[in-house]
This record gives structure tokens, sequence and C-alpha cells, in this order.
């Protein structure tokens, strides 16, 4: 009978420890299959809390979305031309505004899901990321709702001759606000977008600098998509912050981007 070899208790660590990986024990595929149905579950139940609480309010809710057009046509109203156009606006109410709410549980259970098998580099990159993401798409809704909706609003309501009445689908004006926000939200993800790509760098910030030129082009095309109106009034509030938006993002670039290694130092 052959021995078992004595192994060698000063042996260097797996790869995985040498690279300082402080993950936890490793899963069977059935635990992992076990833990995602769980961070599925607490997921829909807070996105199912989240429509019913909508739902309940789905008047306060629609009252905000109105605002805005009211701030500049004090006797804004908006109208309904089919017998399911209130229900229809009440579902999809209950649904956008049940998934914003229940947001943050939703990422968190990804996050408790995905991190513990990231490498500690892998989390540095990742956390900040999402939480710059979080940060810009709320500061990008958040403009489109007091700055962006009031100014197109006002225009558009506002233009042509007195004897044209303003009478606003109800459907219709959901749809453009809720397209104004959204888009305008992840468009703000742009420097985001820049810095997470220089720290893998994919891109240096010295290039992005030269692209400007581009830039300009590419931002007034992505304002022209994100807004539902052909008015270049409109568009420019877009492209402007956008504008600004992309030389936030080379800086952004310039301070997480790897150092280049200094050509007249010692060293390999």
């Amino acid at each position: 009978m052959v021995a078992e070899p004595i192994r060698d208790q000063g042996a260097a660590a797996p790869p995985a420890e040498a690279e300082g990986y402080t993950g936890g024990p490793e899963m069977t595929l059935l635990e992992h299959l076990k833990e995602l149905r769980y961070r599925v579950m607490v997921s829909g139940v807070a996105v199912l809390i989240g429509v019913i609480v909508c739902f309940y309010f789905w008047e306060t809710i629609l009252g905000w979305m109105v605002a805005p057009a009211r701030d500049r046509v004090p006797d804004f109203r908006v109208s309904s031309f089919s017998p399911t156009d209130r229900i229809g606006i009440i579902v999809k109410i209950g649904l956008y505004g049940g998934v914003i709410l229940a947001s943050p549980v939703v990422i968190y259970q990804l996050l408790a899901f995905i991190v513990p098998g990231l490498t500690p580099r892998e989390r540095k990159i990742l956390l900040p990321g999402i939480i710059g993401a979080a940060f810009f798409l709320l500061a990008g809704m958040a403009f489109a709702y007091w700055i962006i909706l009031p100014a197109s609003l006002g225009f558009l309501l506002e233009l042509g001759s007195d004897e044209i009445d303003n009478v606003i689908g109800i459907r219709q004006y959901v749809d453009f606000v809720t397209r104004i926000i959204f888009w305008v939200g992840i468009s703000f993800e742009l420097p985001m977008v820049l810095a997470i790509a220089a720290r893998l760098g994919l891109v240096r910030a010295r290039q992005l600098l030269g692209f400007w030129r581009y830039a300009v082009v590419v931002v007034f095309i992505i304002a022209a998509v994100v807004t539902p109106t052909p008015d270049p009034i409109t568009q420019t509030f877009v492209a402007g912050p956008l504008l600004g938006l992309y030389f936030v993002g080379i800086l952004m670039a310039w301070a997480v981007q790897p150092k280049r290694p200094n050509p007249g130092g010692a060293g390999p």
C-alpha cells in the first residue's frame, strides 16, 4: 500500500488567496441557485410593495408630473380620449413608480449576490462606479424635472395662436414626461462611463480632450434622440448640460486613470 504524500504546510497559497481574495467559502451550484432565488424573491416583494404604494398615491404622483406644465400654464389640464386611458395611466404609474421605489433594495440584493465573488481590485471599480452612477442618474432626473420640462413645456404650450386650445391627452403627456426624465437621467451617466473606461485603461483623458469636436456632434445627436420634439430649444436644453458633463467626465478620467510609469525612473 502506497502512503499518501505529506502535504507541505508552508506551500504557496492558491492564486486567489495570493491576490488577496477575501471572499467567503466556495459554494456549490445548488447553493448559488438557492441564494439567487432568495435574492430574486426579496427584490420581487420589494417591487410589489412599491407598486401597491404607487397605486394608492397615483393621483399625487400624477399631480407631480403635471406640475411642470402648470408652472408655465396655470390652468393646464390633461384629457382622457379613451375609456381605457385612466386605467392605463394608473397601471403605468404603479409599475414605473414601484420599480423606482424598490430600486435601492434591488441594487443591494444584486450587490450582495455578486460582490463576494469579486477580487479586491474588481470591488474597487464596481462599488464606486455604482454609487457614482446612482448619483448622476438622480441628478439627471432632477435636472429634467425642474429645468428641462418647465422650459420645454412652456415653449411648446405657448407656441402658436390664441385660437388653438391646448387639449393634451393624459397618455401622451405622461409618455412625454417619463421619456424626458428617463432618457435625460440615462444621458447624465456619461461622466461615469468615461471614468470607468479610463480606469480600465481603455481610454486616456488626453485622448478624450482631443475628441471634443466629435463629442459636440455626438452630444447633439443624443439630444435629438432623447427629446421627443423637433424644436431646437428643448434639444439645446439637453445638449448644453451633456457637453458640460463630457468635460466633467474628462476630469474624472484624468483622476482615476492608471498612472503611466516614469520613463526616467529606476526599476523594471
